[in-house]
């Protein structure tokens, strides 16, 4: 999983966009929000909204049908071939990875923070 804090304001919404679809928390075929409700989800600009929705389907994750909507589509490979089991049990694992260094960081910086805030002994 990609550190997002380099990011653009677009490409964080584009991102956080691609992260639902292969979540399936947006499935194939479903609408996504009008640009207006996508900039205010993600606190950004009309504009910035645009430019992800934009360069989501360039990059081939939706297809925008002009007065319809725009809708998920089959999320690309990196080889632009179909989704295979191996492929999803691979992001699956990268993403187990991701969590597990998360959850060990933050109980680093927990410990840190306690040690901080502890009052002196005498």
């Amino acid at each position: 999983m990609s550190n997002q804090s380099g990011l653009a304001a677009w490409q964080r919404v584009a991102e956080a966009i691609k992260t639902d679809i292969r979540a399936g928390v947006l499935e194939v075929g479903a609408r996504l929000p009008g640009h207006r409700k996508l900039a205010e989800q993600h606190g950004v600009a009309l504009g910035t909204a645009q430019k992800a929705v934009q360069e989501l389907e360039t990059e081939g994750w939706v297809v925008a049908r002009p007065a319809v909507g725009v809708f998920v589509k089959e999320p690309p490979t990196e080889n632009g071939g179909p989704v295979t089991i191996e492929t999803i049990v691979r992001q699956l694992d990268q993403l187990q990875a991701a969590v597990l260094h998360l959850a060990e960081r933050v109980e680093q910086l927990e410990a840190a923070d306690e040690t901080r805030s502890a009052p002196p002994s005498q």
